[in-house]
């Protein structure tokens, strides 16, 4: 009696399948092995899951980490800018000891913007002291530009908008000093910064 031998899994590089030759009575049987089994299928989706259950969560952590990086590079552009003002007019934006607010901010650092158009959906302040009848310390004609339009405009995009639901960006002067508080939703969380004169920031959230 003939032995039968198993010899090893074979490659069919026509058909990409694998296959495994059996000779029983001088007889060549051909056996091809189609598809994947219920068993392995399960172990290659929960791997998937896991793979997902790890990556997941961080891309969401280094989203949120990008969005609170780019409104602290805004506000430091805004600090830069306000030590300008302060130089020039030795006071920060304060509208002569009256109400101030994020738009009047904006228009006395904005001041006629270059030269240039405001943008249709942009709107700044009257300002106070960096207007055409004035002039700096230094004996510069005022309006100077200290912050362009495009600049200003770029933290409110980051926001969703000054007036996005969840948003609030409160500016006030205290005794010479200021303060510039943004409130905005990000990745769930609501998010406090608060900046101060010299342009020191400090980031909460809850």
């Amino acid at each position: 009696m003939k032995k039968t031998s198993d010899k090893p899994a074979k490659k069919d590089r026509r058909l990409g399948k694998s296959k495994k030759e059996v000779i029983q009575g001088g007889i060549t049987i051909m056996k091809q092995r189609k598809g994947f089994t219920l068993i392995e299928l399960m172990i290659v989706i929960a791997i998937i899951i896991i793979l997902a259950a790890i990556a997941i969560p961080n891309y969401l952590r280094m989203t949120e980490r990008a969005k609170v990086s780019a409104i602290e590079s805004d506000m430091k552009s805004i600090a830069t800018a306000s030590e300008a003002f302060n130089t020039d007019w030795t006071t920060y934006p304060d509208n002569n000891g009256g109400a101030t607010d994020w738009e009047y901010l904006k228009g006395e650092l904005n001041g006629d913007n270059g030269g240039a158009t405001l943008p249709s959906d942009f709107t700044v302040g009257t300002p106070y002291y960096n207007v055409d009848t004035k002039t700096t310390v230094t004996g510069e004609s005022a309006p100077i530009c200290y912050m362009k339009a495009d600049a200003l405009k770029s933290l409110e995009t980051k926001l969703g908008g000054a007036t996005a639901a969840g948003t609030a960006i409160e500016y006030s002067v205290t005794s010479g000093s200021y303060t510039l508080t943004i409130t905005t939703p990000i990745s769930g969380k609501t998010y406090i910064f608060t900046m101060t004169s010299g342009g020191q920031i400090t980031v909460s959230s809850t």
